[in-house]
């Protein structure tokens, strides 16, 4: 097997400019409303996986 080619990447050189990267929004954090819908969310999972874990762990779930 012969090896890949590679591209040679254009890095600049430590005289000369980078190239621009385009501007950025400012960051803007999530409302307090979204962000307490998400850790609700996330400790309705956690209570769940819970849950199911005690429900196999106990062979609860074999009796239906």
């Amino acid at each position: 097997m012969e090896p890949e080619e590679r591209k040679e990447e254009n890095l600049p050189q430590p005289g000369e400019d980078a190239p621009q990267e385009p501007e950025k929004k400012p960051y803007k954090p999530y409302s307090r409303k979204a962000r307490l819908w998400a850790w609700v969310g996330i400790a309705f999972m956690v209570f769940l996986t819970i849950m199911y874990a005690y429900s196999f762990a106990s062979g609860s779930i074999l009796m239906f």
